[in-house]
């Protein structure tokens, strides 16, 4: 870990403390005795894991991972469940069952951006088994990524542009697991938002960096808890959760279903009517579905406190300083005013 004007070890020690209680307040609330988490095997949830291993009480810990037959995550997430002995649950879904989530996704999303909907089917599915065994309540790694610079366009970002990068993020994040769990009647825990201020005052320079010849985001973690996952987990490479859970496949096999000439005509006719720029045969399976729900984009109501501008891909409003539409999930857009 750079060292440099850094006291890494009371910086790893603070981090580990705090993630520590945070889990152990988490689990202690929880109003069932068996407290459910989800598990990919990546880092984020991984050290979830292993502190919820030694902060358990009473409770009945156990771990979900859900994906598409060859997902990565459900090897992964082994490792860490017979590393820290804890009981994982491993449910495989078709591709009906996906297809099936699609609907609800959208749904609940108000979005027909491919990648929130591939994403979301996996926390969508995997909390509607966690509900079918009766429980109520789930802990995810959501946040992490946003708050100690884990996506993979951050790796080329100078440190300056990171830090601005960070503060933007903090500002607009979401995460679908909590609209998701409230349309089920559930309850979700983000222990990583609890570190939100101390992660802020962690220099940029130990959230991306190098190891070993490779960058590196969430650096300051893989290097705190690499002695307690073990290298193999610590410095997984980051891996989306569409492709850790394989829906990615959604996009190949959506585009085999759409011919040609039916694309080339609806994505003339949803941008003459509707003002829709469609991108792909999924976009637009996905849009026909959010159109039947809610109606062209450009329609949606106003809201006065954040939205000054329109998506210029699909006219729904977005605020001015808008880079991403979460409706259609343009990237990059440019926002016009109104």
């Amino acid at each position: 870990m750079p060292s440099a004007g850094f006291d890494n070890t009371a910086i790893c020690n603070r981090l580990r403390e705090m993630l520590r209680g945070i889990m152990y307040k988490h689990i202690a609330s929880a109003s069932d005795s068996r407290v459910a988490m989800l598990l990919s095997g990546g880092l984020d949830s991984s050290i979830l894991a292993a502190l919820a291993s030694s902060s358990s009480m009473d409770r009945d810990v156990f771990a979900l991972c859900i994906g598409h037959e060859g997902a990565q995550d459900t090897k992964y997430a082994r490792i860490v469940a017979d590393r820290f002995r804890i009981r994982l649950l491993i449910k495989y879904i078709s591709m009906d069952g996906m297809l099936n989530a699609v609907r609800e996704v959208v749904r609940i999303m108000h979005s027909f951006d491919p990648m929130e909907v591939r994403n979301s089917i996996v926390l969508y599915l995997a909390m509607k088994e966690l509900k079918e065994y009766g429980l109520r309540h789930v802990i995810t790694g959501d946040g992490c990524d946003e708050i100690f610079a884990g996506y993979s366009y951050m790796l080329k970002m100078s440190y300056e542009q990171l830090e601005h990068e960070l503060t933007r993020l903090e500002r607009i994040m979401h995460f679908s697991s909590i609209a998701i769990a409230e349309d089920l009647g559930m309850s979700v825990s983000l222990p990583y938002l609890d570190v939100l201020d101390y992660a802020k005052s962690i220099p940029v320079e130990l959230k991306v960096n190098e190891h070993e010849g490779k960058r590196y985001g969430k650096f300051v973690l893989r290097s705190c808890f690499e002695h307690i996952l073990g290298k193999d987990i610590a410095w997984r490479v980051k891996m989306p959760m569409e492709q850790g859970a394989n829906t990615s496949i959604l996009s190949s096999y959506l585009a085999s279903l759409v011919s040609d000439e039916y694309l080339a005509r609806r994505s003339k006719e949803h941008l003459d009517k509707d003002r829709v720029r469609i991108r792909s045969k999924e976009h637009l399976y996905y849009y026909e579905i959010y159109r039947a729900m809610f109606g062209a984009p450009y329609l949606m109501d106003y809201d006065s406190s954040r939205d000054k501008a329109r998506c210029s891909e699909c006219n729904a409003y977005v605020s001015t300083d808008a880079r991403f539409c979460r409706i259609c999930g343009a990237f990059p857009i440019t926002p016009i005013p109104i």
